[in-house]
């Protein structure tokens, strides 16, 4: 659309020059004389000419007069959809984007398409998690061919920006501007606008984590440190690295790390994971269980046996397992034992009939 703007705005001008050129070469009329003329022929509004025409002069003035219709027929035609559809088509997608938008519960919000950002939309669309992203440049998701990115233009850090990415209903945001102060003003702006919102924020500086911890971010993720120490651990525990690069990626493997969360009034809640056999019943390896502040619970003596640990509401299980363990597991931590009663458990074979 573009293109055809910029060619019928040409093909005017060219049109305007060659008018006027060929009536003043052509009759020998003035300047202003010919531009009259040739501007009167354009627009085709019927006034007498100035100068009765030569023989040639009507014959330069028929092919002038064809060309003039269909260029400013072709001008006007495209100068109205550039114009108009711009307009209904803009119009229509915000509204789709505000209903789409309005419709989302428990999301994700990220401030900022940056690398950063881009991976946290790539993420969140492996695990099939609902976001929106807040940017001031509408040209980025067009970065990303492979994702639908559903985008809020605007400056993250504005109250009203975030409204209309939902924040009300969202569980968690992702600050990633490229600035740290506009991190910390985001962060801050996001917590008063909704206490319970899981905020995660990115730092460049280890002197910026503090500001952003005070400004209300659960968590602070420096990627710098964690590129560094991902170096060296590749250099000195690869095997290591490449089995996390296998349960924590995802993608076609069969094994992955994933979290479960103990809500109070689960029956699980007093019962160790030994008392509740949980490998027997899911098959999902227990590698940790995490307090309600997220640190690693240990035993009386001080180890790391989980299987003796009593569970406690708001505990979050971290375990390894295939999708079908996983899936087991959630259903065992929600509803106990008797989410595999009427069934065996693994490695029980069910009754000959």
């Amino acid at each position: 659309m573009h293109r055809r703007f910029i060619l019928s705005l040409t093909l005017l001008i060219v049109l305007l020059g060659t008018g006027v050129l060929g009536f003043a070469l052509i009759e020998g009329w003035t300047l202003d004389e010919a531009i009259y003329m040739t501007l009167i022929t354009i627009t085709t509004v019927g006034f007498q000419e100035v100068h009765p025409l030569s023989p040639t002069g009507r014959q330069f003035m028929i092919v002038f007069l064809v060309f003039s219709v269909a260029s400013v027929g072709y001008a006007l035609s495209t100068v109205a959809a550039y114009v108009f559809e711009g307009q209904i088509m803009t119009s229509v997608k915000r509204r789709r984007r505000e209903r789409a938008v309005k419709k989302l519960r428990n999301h994700y919000i990220i401030c900022g398409l940056g690398d950063v950002g881009r991976e946290v939309a790539r993420e969140f669309s492996r695990n099939g998690r609902s976001f929106v992203v807040v940017d001031k440049d509408a040209d980025k998701p067009a970065h990303i061919p492979d994702l639908d990115i559903l985008l809020v233009q605007g400056d993250a850090s504005e109250e009203a920006v975030l409204e209309e990415a939902g924040i009300a209903h969202a569980e968690g945001l992702v600050a990633t501007l490229p600035h740290e102060a506009d991190n910390v003003y985001v962060v801050l702006t996001a917590r008063q606008m909704n206490p319970k919102l899981t905020i995660v924020a990115k730092a460049q500086e280890e002197t910026t984590i503090g500001k952003l911890k005070k400004a209300g971010a659960d968590r602070v993720v420096t990627p710098s440190q964690i590129a560094g120490r991902r170096m060296a651990a590749s250099l000195l525990r690869p095997q290591v690295v490449n089995f996390l690069d296998v349960v924590v990626a995802g993608g076609d493997v069969l094994l992955r790390v994933e979290q479960f969360r103990i809500a109070e009034d689960s029956p699980i809640v007093g019962s160790t994971l030994r008392d509740l056999n949980i490998g027997q019943h899911t098959g999902a390896i227990v590698l940790s269980i995490l307090g309600p502040d997220g640190s690693s619970r240990c035993s009386p003596t001080g180890a790391l046996n989980v299987s003796t640990l009593a569970l406690n509401g708001n505990d979050t299980l971290i375990a390894l397992g295939s999708e079908d363990q996983h899936e087991r597991l959630g259903r065992f931590v929600q509803e106990g034992p008797s989410a595999s009663a009427g069934g065996q458990a693994l490695g029980e074979k069910a009754p000959a009939t």
